[in-house]
Parts: C-alpha cells; sequence; structure tokens
C-alpha cells in the first residue's frame, strides 16, 4: 500500500509540476548552468541553477555551513520550490527564513547571469485559501522537538494512533541545535580511564552532607554502599544512579524535584541505549562536558553533529507507523476541555486555517522553554542574579521556542512553578548565541589573558563570572595537542576548525607561538604565557588549580599552532514550567491530575532547579518523552 501511495504521489506531484508550466509566465533565459555564492546566516552559501530557453531547470544548493537539520531543510525545499513553481516568489521555511532568504539571493544572482527577468520571478503567485481541518487521533502531541518525537514514539509502540503538530517548518526544535551530548553513569566506558582527579575526596564531600529530606538521605546511604563496593572492585572509576541524582540535585541548588530528578537519573542509561537502538551513535569513550560536572557524558560521533543522530533517528523511526500524522507550520493555540478534562487542541495552520484535533486518550505538550522571548524573560526570570535580560542579550534557543504551550497548560488549570529560575550557557558565540561552532572549550583567558574561573564548574557560576569580564567576554585557548590536524578537527556543527578560519567564522585566530596568537586578539603577551605555563602544570597534577577545577581532560597546551576565539553567555534553558507527577500527567495548584493533560521536555519545572546540568537536557526528554508517550496512549 505504501509502495502505491508513493507511486500515486509522484504521479501527482509530475502533474502539479506541468500545470505549473502551462500557467506561469516563464519568461526566456540564456541557456546554462550558473552558479553564486552569497553569505548566509553561519558563512557562505553556494547555490547551481540550471536553465534551459524558456524554464528553470533545476536549482541546487552545493555547500553551505548553516545549522545542521535546519538549514539542511531549506537547502531542499526552497530549491524544489523555486523549479515547481518557477518563481522566486515562493514562501520561507518558517524558522529558517535567514537561510531561505540567501538561497533565493543566491538563486537570483544566477538568473541575472542567465538574463533572466527578475520582475517577472518576484511577481507574487495566486495561491489557494487552505480550509478547516478537524482530526480525531488517540494521542495528540504538540511540539516536534525531541520530548514531542520521543514521546509520539513511544506513544506508536503502546498501540495508539498519533497525531503531532509542530509551529515551525522542520521538525528537532531546540534539541537539533543542541550539542548532542548525553550524561548516563556507563561502568564499560568510564572504566577505560580514570578519574581526573581525588575521586575519594569527591565522594566523601558529597556524602558529608546533611540530609535535607528522607530520600535524600536514602540516596546518600545507597551512596556510600556503593563507594565502599567500588573500592574493593578494581574498577578505574566510581558512578551510579543515585551518585548522579544527588550531584544533579545539588547542582540546581536543590530546588529542583528529588523525586522526579532521582526518575531522570534512574532511566538515563536505558534511555541511551534505547536512542542507540534507533541508530544514534556515540563516540566510545567517556567525558567531562563542560557544566556536567563528572566524566559521564557521551558524546555524538562527528557524522551527527550536535542533535541531529537523535531528530534524524526519530524521523526514521515515525516514517515505520502508518497510525502517524504530522502537521508541520501549525501553531497550538488553545487546550479544548470537557469539564477538567483536556480533550483536543486548537491550532492555527500557516494561512490561518482553523485546526481542530480531538484526542481520544490524552495530549502531550511538549512545547520547550521560553528562553527565545525576551518579554517572557524579563518578567519572569529578571532578578539579583541576572538583572538584565534583555533583547540585547542574545540567546542558543531556536525561534519557535516562546512558551506557547507552558500557557496553553496554566490556562487549563496546571500549576507553573519554578518561572524565574533560568539558565545563561557560558560558551556561546558572542553575535548569535550559537554553540554550533564550538571546537574547545577547555582553558578560558580573559582580555587580560589570564584564567579567571574554573572551568568544570556550573554554568551560571562560569557564566556570571565572564560577564564582570572585560567586554564580557572571554577567549578559548587551545592548541595543535588538541586539534593536530585543522581539517579534521570538527566544531560541535560539524565545520572544520579549517574552514572557519578560512571564511573568518566565529573570529578563530590561529598563531605559530601564544606570544603572537596574544598580540591578534589584544592581551598581553607575558601575561597569556604565563598563564598557559600555569595551566599545564594544573593538567599534569603539579600544582593545585587555586580557582578549584577539580577535573582536566588531559590535554596541555603546549605545541604550535595555537588558537583562539571570543565567548559569553547567552540565553539557554528555562528551568521553570509546568508541574507534574511521575506519570508526566499535569498537576494543579491543589496536586490534583489535569485529566488527559501531559507534559515532557523544556515545559516542566520540576527538575533542574537552579541550575541545569550540562548534558542532561536530552536526557529530560528522552526519559520523560517515553514516560509521556506511554501513559497518554495508556490514557493513564
Amino acid at each position: 500500500m505504501k509502495k502505491i501511495l508513493s507511486v500515486v504521489l509522484c504521479l501527482m506531484i509530475v502533474f502539479a509540476s506541468s500545470v505549473v508550466f502551462a500557467n506561469q509566465e516563464s519568461g526566456t533565459y540564456t541557456a546554462g548552468t550558473y552558479t553564486a555564492t552569497v553569505p548566509a546566516m553561519h558563512g557562505p552559501l553556494t547555490v547551481e541553477v540550471e536553465v534551459s530557453d524558456t524554464a528553470i531547470l533545476s536549482v541546487k544548493v552545493t555547500s553551505h555551513v548553516e545549522t545542521p537539520g535546519v538549514g539542511d531543510v531549506a537547502a531542499e525545499q526552497i530549491p524544489a520550490a523555486i523549479v515547481e513553481q518557477q518563481s522566486l516568489a515562493v514562501d520561507a521555511v518558517s524558522g529558517v527564513t535567514i537561510t531561505t532568504e540567501a538561497i533565493k539571493r543566491a538563486v537570483e544572482d544566477c538568473i541575472k547571469q542567465a538574463n533572466g527577468d527578475l520582475e517577472l520571478l518576484k511577481k507574487p503567485l495566486e495561491k489557494t485559501a487552505a480550509g478547516d481541518i478537524e482530526e480525531t487521533a488517540d494521542v495528540i502531541v504538540v511540539g516536534g522537538g525531541g520530548a514531542g518525537l520521543v514521546s509520539a514514539i513511544t506513544a506508536l509502540e503502546n498501540g495508539a494512533s498519533v497525531i503531532l503538530i509542530e509551529k515551525m517548518g522542520f521538525l528537532g526544535g531546540n534539541s537539533i541545535v543542541a550539542g548532542g551530548i548525553y550524561n548516563a553513569p556507563d561502568p564499560s566506558k568510564q572504566d577505560i580511564a580514570e578519574f581526573p582527579g581525588d575521586l575519594d575526596s569527591y565522594v566523601e564531600n558529597i556524602l558529608a552532607e546533611e540530609p535535607k529530606s528522607e530520600l535524600h538521605k536514602e540516596l546518600l546511604a545507597t551512596i556510600k554502599e556503593e563507594f565502599e563496593e567500588y573500592k574493593k572492585s578494581d574498577r578505574k572509576m566510581f558512578d551510579s544512579p543515585s551518585f548522579f541524582a544527588v550531584q544533579t540535585w545539588n547542582a540546581g541548588d536543590n530546588i529542583g524535584y528529588l523525586d522526579m530528578v532521582k526518575i531522570l537519573c534512574d532511566g538515563a542509561y536505558d534511555g541511551m541505549k534505547w536512542v542507540e537502538s534507533l541508530g544514534m551513535k556515540y563516540k566510545p569513550e567517556i567525558f567531562l562536558a563542560s557544566g556536567s560536572l563528572y566524566p559521564r557524558t557521551h558524546y555524538a560521533v562527528a557524522e551527527q553533529p550536535n542533535g541531529t543522530g537523535y531528530i534524524s533517528s526519530f524521523i526514521n523511526k515515525l516514517k515505520e507507523f502508518d497510525n502517524y500524522t504530522q502537521m508541520m507550520n501549525t501553531t497550538g493555540v488553545s487546550l479544548i476541555m470537557d469539564g477538567e478534562k483536556v480533550v483536543g487542541v486548537n491550532a492555527v495552520g500557516k494561512d490561518g486555517n482553523k485546526v481542530t484535533l480531538h484526542a481520544n486518550k490524552g495530549v502531550v505538550l511538549a512545547t520547550g522553554g521560553f528562553g527565545g522571548n525576551v518579554k517572557l524573560r524579563q518578567e519572569y526570570c529578571e532578578g539579583e542574579k541576572w538583572p538584565d535580560l534583555g533583547p540585547h542579550v542574545p540567546t542558543s534557543n531556536m525561534p519557535g521556542v516562546t512558551g506557547d504551550g507552558i500557557f496553553m497548560a496554566r490556562d487549563a488549570g496546571a500549576q507553573l512553578v519554578n518561572m524565574e529560575q533560568i539558565q545563561l550557557l557560558h560558551a556561546c558565540n558572542p553575535i548569535t548565541g550559537a554553540t554550533y561552532d564550538i571546537v574547545s572549550a577547555d582553558c578560558f583567558v580573559n582580555q587580560e589573558g589570564k584564567r579567571f574561573v574554573r572551568e568544570d564548574g556550573r554554568r551560571d557560576e562560569m557564566s556570571k563570572a565572564i560577564l564582570a569580564q572585560t567586554g564580557g567576554i572571554m577567549y578559548c585557548v587551545f592548541s595543535a595537542d588538541f586539534a593536530p590536524d585543522p581539517a579534521t578537527a570538527k566544531a560541535l556543527g560539524g565545520m572544520s576548525l579549517q574552514y572557519m578560519l578560512d571564511h573568518n567564522i566565529s573570529k578563530y585566530v590561529q598563531a605559530d607561538t601564544l606570544e603572537e596568537l596574544a598580540e591578534k586578539i589584544g592581551m598581553p603577551p607575558e601575561a597569556l604565557v604565563q598563564t598557559v605555563k600555569e595551566f599545564n602544570s594544573y593538567v599534569d597534577g603539579e600544582a593545585k588549580d587555586p580557582l578549584g577545577r577539580v577535573a582536566f581532560s588531559g590535554v596541555k597546551i603546549e605545541k604550535g599552532p595555537f588558537y583562539a576565539y571570543p565567548r559569553s553567555p547567552a540565553v539557554h534553558h528555562t528551568m521553570g514550567g509546568v508541574l507534574i507527577d511521575d506519570k508526566t500527567r499535569a498537576l494543579n495548584a491543589d496536586g490534583n491530575i489535569v485529566p488527559g493533560l501531559y507534559c515532557a521536555g523544556e515545559i516542566t519545572g520540576v527538575l533542574h532547579g537552579g541550575n541545569r546540568v550540562g548534558g542532561n537536557a536530552i536526557v529530560d526528554f528522552v526519559v520523560f518523552g517515553r514516560i509521556a508517550g506511554e501513559n497518554a496512549a495508556k490514557g493513564e
């Protein structure tokens, strides 16, 4: 049936294309193949256009460095639309406007070279008004990021029919631009290397805590037993879900709900194996990611940059289900209520048409946080800790992350908690807030050439320290010891270090000596040389870091060439949101369930407290997305 449907669709597309060619004023061209390169959001973008005497035959984006999984959508859809409609007046991909416009500018350049009529090609197209839609499924999922996709898959695996709506023109949300890192205790990988510091002291400090609740007391007792057993074994590194849970709870200033944190950490390893079964791949080594506080971080392989490995794996899995429907460019507006029960979603389509979706069993809200909504983050989060979160503060978030679902849930009776808690990520692009361009973030120096904060600390503490430096920026410094070949050393987004140097991306600087590096970025050479010398002694363990850093990567800064690039904090994650229970059911102010409503991912406010641990966001949407999908499918 699927194969027959595919053939029918192909014939429809061919027919539709012939109708467009028949009705569209085609103009004339000088036949040939033309290329043009223009600046896009993150760097140069090249397009190749082939024309005949009377038509645009093909448009191809031959190279670009746009956000993986996001720019790729525009690079596929916009050229196809231009050819099909024989027009440059095609709609932008929602959420990918800058890349869309870059592609169209490059095509314009090619059309000029071909002596085509640009005015004719830019003439607005006639559009047929979209009709209202009304559909029913067992589970309605609002949001096509990581939490929404995981919820949809799990609901489908539990026998439910699912309709998923996404306001943007691409799937993945913030998850697709995440660093791709995943925290989970994993003895098989952790025992390959030893803990980079004084493990006994590290664990004993946690065991010495005064219990703040019965559950905290139980977890500390469990950790003590586990650590005693570990010391009797030949393992090289200690870890456990209980240890992970207490670290996570402490890192959030004990503001999160410890019982929910325990669920997160207990389910982390199984969740990781589940995403691996769908096609996600990790590097063989365990790392200590910046802000993760402990070496339990799994990094995505270079072939799956940022969060693309997760999202592509989820999308491929969803293709296996016949009872799954996906609606893009569709924005949830409100929840449909039957008394106090949530029974569906009111939404709006791309053209303003009304979309009414009825849920037989439940609605899952997975719309993310509100880091991209300046008004809300100022209203809820500005205060003593973060006195200024105005529009000049960049965000690492995607444009669609504006808090819609949080307030849909509130209006349906759900309680919002910890709304004042927000995280700034320290190692962001000072202009765009992006993280795709990070190669190494192991040694931080200020404009004066000095280290000023421990690089293995909490993200909020590092961010506050950076903002206090000259210009509110720092420089990440590394060398050929970390990146022996700049052509193969990759940033989180998959670009090579050499490419970024060649195209002046993110102000990367290269020099043969530390003195030359310092001069290029305007800092005292003698200060940088002394700072690096001291840093290397801490890496070796010859001296104790006065800034308090405990764990080091083991990589020194000795061999040239040397590299540096600027970083500053950007709004990254909102820790407040909907109050949920252990089945991800939304709760009201009295602690009672809002029937039919489930929430997963950054929309919730119970996990991370005052500071989200680096590498826990993906764990969050995997663990709680699975819980939400299963319980929504069962109507429990």
